[in-house]
């Protein structure tokens, strides 16, 4: 029986990649090995995937009884959630000195409050079936923060701690969660960003920050440059590695942990995107108890706590590292307030 997937925001980027990444995945008989549901703000978007096989739902992650209907749809049809992915995000770049709280508010809204609403609709499922994984799509800006994006960094911050009480609150029901520290993805994340920060503010002259226009629009293309980033299609296989991993019947290797074992072959050149070969597919279910009027649900292998996936994502998690632990953040700081053109002075463009 496949495992029923639920995906959010997955109009474009690495949602809708992973999502077409999963409904592809057959097992060794031919079998799809996900039944993928879609879903997205404007259900609208979603109707190609729809054509191509892919289950769609609206399902606006800032709007609790939007959320609530979505879970709903989804458990009256397919009776059951086995995989939830929280990938549904935005950011709004700007000094956060000058930017209207309404911006932030936003950015908080999708990326950690919305993450919470789909999370309490969906975990209750999970942990009545006694299985179940939670994917939480993090980014690098939860250890690296650099200028202009502060929301977006605080609020991949506060996912990056939601996961790990999550994950001790719901190993006791067998349900797993796995944080993917995200680098550079190549999408249309960035063009997203520019049309929604009015980032024209910051070039009139009542901004203290209008000498800095330019670095602060350039900011919200910083992930797109192809030499550091890598396709949305790319990032989606390395997250479908590790699910299929954590559906092996062996558990996934020491190296895709994020602890010693991990850091060791991680600084050896492996990563816990290759804990799985590309085509590893969910072996036969692992049935524990289960709730009364329930179907049969996947028992996962306990999945990675942390893997990096993306472009330059093991530079970014070190300078994150080192602008916590060395003196005033030295290297990284210093590159990066050299980058955004905040090593100087900024002048004045008022009295």
């Amino acid at each position: 029986m496949p495992n029923v997937v639920l995906i959010t925001g997955c109009s474009s980027g690495l949602g809708r990649a992973l999502a077409q990444r999963l409904h592809a995945q057959r097992d060794a008989d031919g079998a799809p090995c996900y039944t993928v549901y879609t879903s997205a703000r404007n259900a609208v978007s979603l109707r190609d995937l729809a054509a191509q096989g892919l289950r769609t739902v609206q399902l606006d992650v800032t709007n609790q009884k939007s959320v609530d209907s979505a879970v709903k749809k989804i458990l009256g049809e397919a009776n059951r959630i086995d995989i939830l992915i929280n990938n549904a995000g935005l950011s709004r770049v700007g000094p956060i000195v000058e930017q209207p709280m309404s911006e932030v508010e936003e950015v908080l809204n999708a990326n950690f409050f919305g993450v919470i609403r789909v999370t309490q609709a969906v975990a209750p499922h999970m942990m009545r079936q006694r299985g179940g994984l939670v994917v939480m799509i993090g980014s690098v800006t939860s250890l690296l923060s650099a200028p202009f994006g502060a929301a977006y960094a605080a609020s991949k911050a506060a996912l990056l701690s939601l996961s790990d009480a999550l994950r001790l609150e719901l190993q006791p029901f067998g349900v797993h969660v796995t944080h993917a520290t995200a680098g550079a993805i190549r999408s249309s994340f960035s063009d997203n960003i520019v049309a929604g920060s009015a980032v024209a503010r910051y070039e009139k002259p009542t901004s203290l920050y209008a000498p800095l226009a330019d670095m602060i629009r350039a900011r919200a293309q910083a992930s797109q440059d192809p030499k550091v980033s890598v396709a949305a299609a790319d990032a989606a296989d390395q997250i479908a590695r590790v699910i299929a991993a954590s559906a092996l019947p062996a558990p996934p290797p020491a190296v895709s942990r994020f602890g010693l074992g991990w850091l060791g072959g991680w600084l050896l050149g492996s990563s816990a995107a290759a804990a799985a070969p590309v085509d590893a597919a969910p072996a036969s279910k692992d049935i524990g108890p289960m709730a009364s009027g329930t179907s049969a649900v996947w028992r996962p292998r306990v999945p990675p706590t942390y893997f990096l996936v993306g472009g330059n994502a093991r530079q970014y998690f070190l300078a994150g590292v080192v602008q916590k632990l060395l003196p005033s953040g030295a290297p990284a700081n210093g590159k990066l307030a050299a980058t955004f053109g905040l090593d100087k002075p900024v002048p004045l463009t008022m009295p």
